[in-house]
């Protein structure tokens, strides 16, 4: 099984589309058995799948605060082949003095769905290096950053790339997959920044690019994900196009 945290530092980069399109497509197109996990507070990943109310299900605090049980009783089926371990608000306890969080509760989760044939399990993180996405990058084997093509958005690569690297000394199996850019709006500057990152950044980045489609954000509000919603917008194709090359090992 292949775990992979979806990570970037800086918010607004499409981190939660990214996941949830890439297991939609593992799990639908490939037909991939995947398990989904919401680590943001915010929950928009399970928003995606129209899942607002976490309360009367397993989620993510649950999992970090009590362990994963039975784990097909512990997720919510959203699709064939996918399931999903919602998150909502109460994850923001996570990183609190005494929250009762046990940081090896990703990792004890990954052994098992790996024991059961589950192929890949893809965590959506929030943009900070708090308790849950500690707890997913000592689970991950694999790290995929998504980035805006902008020199702000740039700016902490190697900041992230240093803490990917610190979690190898408790984690050695953990990489950087690549750098996936995203909202891209086919200007000049994009694909000079592009081009400077796959030379300069001393990090994979995959070649294909994910354009700016309006259908992407009002995939969110109308809880369906990007496939669902919108499988012939021009992000669509292009997280077909990118998760081709992911399985292709083109990048890097």
């Amino acid at each position: 099984m292949k775990t992979i945290a979806i990570l970037n530092l800086k918010g607004g980069t499409a981190k939660t589309v990214t996941a949830a399109t890439m297991a939609r497509c593992l799990s639908g197109d490939y037909g991939k058995q995947v398990v989904l996990i919401d680590a943001d507070p915010q929950g928009s990943l399970s928003q995606c799948f129209g899942v607002t109310d976490t309360s009367q299900c397993g989620n993510t605090w649950t999992l970090l605060t009590e362990g994963a049980g039975y784990w097909p009783d512990f997720v919510t089926p959203v699709w064939p082949n996918l399931s999903l371990i919602p998150s909502g608000i109460e994850l923001a306890r996570a990183d609190l003095p005494d929250s009762g969080v046990r940081v090896g509760m990703i990792e004890e989760l990954r052994t098992v769905l790996d024991e059961d044939g589950v192929d890949y399990l893809i965590i959506d993180l929030h943009p900070n290096l708090g308790v849950p996405t500690q707890a997913a990058l000592l689970a991950a084997d694999e790290v995929i950053i998504p980035i805006r093509l902008d020199v702000l958005s740039t700016a902490g690569m190697a900041e992230l790339s240093r803490q990917v690297d610190d979690m190898r000394k408790v984690n050695p199996r953990l990489r950087v997959a690549g750098v996936l850019g995203t909202q891209y709006q086919r200007s000049a500057e994009e694909r000079e920044i592009h081009r400077l990152l796959a030379l300069e950044s001393g990090l994979p980045v995959f070649r294909t690019l994910i354009r700016m489609s309006p259908p992407v954000p009002r995939s969110v509000n109308r809880g369906e994900d990007l496939l669902t919603f919108s499988p012939r917008c021009g992000a669509a194709m292009d997280y077909r196009a990118f998760v081709r090359e992911y399985l292709e090992g083109c990048h890097g």
